[in-house]
This record gives C-alpha cells, structure tokens and sequence, in this order.
C-alpha cells in the first residue's frame, strides 16, 4: 500500500509540472532572449563646470575641438601655446598652469583631442575612443593642426607644449612649421614614425623633458633630440614622475618650459594678467572630408 501511495504521488507531482510546462513553454528560452535584447546603458556624462574661454575649432575632417582659450588682456597679438594634453585625458588638465604661462606674457589654447573630453562630434556622428588613433595620422594630427592655424590668425608666434602622445604631437606640429617651438614632455618615440604617416617627424626648436628612471621615455627624449633640427635642448630630471606631476616634482622643469617658450617666441613676460574671456565660436556645418 505504502507503495502504491509513493507511486501516485510522484504521478501527481509530474503531471503539474507537465501543466506548468504547457501554461508557459520556453519561459525560460524567453526570459534569456529578453534579456539579450536589453540595450547598454550609455555611460554618464562626466559633469563640468562652465568655461568662459570656451570656443570651438573645426578640423578639417569635419570634427568640433572643444578648446579653452586665454588671451592675454590688452595683448591681442603676444605669443599662443597650444597646450596637448596625453591619451585618455582632456584639455582642463591645464587650467592651473595657464597663470604661470601669462605671466610669461604668453596665451594659451588647450584643446580636447577628438574622442576626447568636449569634442566627440564629426560630422553629427558621436566619436568614440580608441588605442588606434595614437597611431592615426589621419586623426590627432589634424586636430593639432588645426588650432595651430586658429592661433596663427591671431597671433605670428605660436608654440605648443605636449605630454606625452601629445609631446609626439608637438613634434609633429613643428616639424611641419605648424608651430615655431615646442616642449616635448614625456614622449613615446617608437609611437611616432606611425603617427607621423609619410610626412615629416623631425622637430625644430624642441626642448625635451623626461624622468631618468622611466626608462623609455628617457630613451625616447633622447632619440628625439638627436633628430630634431637646431636649437634643441635636452632636460632629464631625477625620478620617475610622468606628464604633469614632473612638473610638480621638479618645479625647475617648469621654469624650463617657460623660459624655452620665452625665447623662442620672444614674448615678454609682465605682470600677471587675468586672461581676457574669448568669445565662442559657434559649431562649423558639417562638410564631408572626402578623404575621411
């Protein structure tokens, strides 16, 4: 009997899961392809306070560089420095050096490289970031470009300071007399030649900055030098500090970059001057590159 009992049970027990299955088949299947069809949520933007010396700079290729740009007051035409931040980070890295490069009597345009911080538009489509374009020459290289040639319609003098990718940049920019002198901070040399495409990669009146004990970027600075056209000048300082905080670590590489940039745009250093705001320049209509 007990038996009999067992046997009806277990009977009872797989025709209500049979039920269940008829209710709703594949309710699993369907939950799984629910799932699958769930779109990513896009990430949130990063939050950034108001810029008054905000203006916008097209490239060629139909990209919209966001850029800070600080005049000095009542000196339209001192020496500009482009200011070219590295992979990954964006234009407001700099902000607190700009007070030190007026007081030098030199102005300042920092820049949001494409896929970078403000400027993620080309030709209305979003752009997004990729270890790819360190090697572009069709990419980054255009945008340096392109705000030399902003600055060279405001002032005959223009520079430009590079960390890193944008150091490679900065030689890039002087090689080809986008720009009349550059400082080079912690370059990567092997990444140069690709970025370079077939055009010149040789700097002029190049001033290269690196940490001694990151060994590559020692190397690279040095390599660098020797190709590089008169005047030139190497600094390697103690450490290992990288980009901005050799800076900070050795407040004499500093004063290096300023003098360097001094010289060879003869500006003339003065008081310190509250930069003038910049009046934005509204987004250029979207032209197709036909060589994009």
């Amino acid at each position: 009997m007990a038996f009999r009992r067992n046997r009806d049970v277990a009977a009872a027990i797989l025709a209500v899961t049979a039920v269940g299955m008829l209710v709703a088949p594949g309710g699993g299947a369907e939950a799984a392809s629910r799932k699958k069809k769930r779109k990513t949520p896009e990430p949130t933007a990063v939050p950034r306070p108001p810029d008054p010396n905000r203006v916008t700079i097209p490239t060629a290729d139909g990209v919209t560089l966001a850029a800070t740009f600080r005049p000095l007051a009542g000196r339209p035409s001192a020496p500009a420095v482009l200011l070219v931040h590295d992979f990954s980070r964006e234009r407001r890295d700099w902000s607190a050096l700009a007070p030190e490069f007026a007081a030098k009597g030199l102005a300042t345009l920092a820049i949001d490289l494409r896929a970078h911080g403000e400027s993620m538009n080309k030709n209305g489509t979003l752009l997004r970031i990729s270890p790819r374009q360190m090697s572009d020459p069709n990419g980054f290289p255009r945008d340096v470009e392109a705000a030399c040639r902003w600055l060279r319609a405001r002032t005959a003098k223009v520079g430009v300071v590079g960390l890193s990718l944008g150091g490679n940049l900065a030689v890039l920019a002087t090689a080809r007399g986008q720009a009349d002198a550059a400082v080079v901070v912690s370059a990567n040399a092997e990444r140069l030649d690709s970025l370079a495409g077939d055009r010149p990669a040789a700097a002029r009146a190049a001033l290269f900055i690196a940490s001694e004990d990151a060994p590559q970027r020692a190397e690279s600075a040095k390599a660098l030098l020797t190709a590089a056209a008169e005047p030139k000048k190497l600094l390697l300082v103690p450490g290992a500090a990288h980009n901005l905080a050799l800076f900070e670590e050795y407040p004499e590489a500093k004063a290096a970059m300023l003098d360097w940039l001094v010289k060879q745009l003869g500006a003339t250093p003065g008081p310190t001057m509250s930069a003038a705001p910049a009046t934005p320049t509204p987004p250029p209509a979207s032209t197709p590159d036909p060589k994009s």
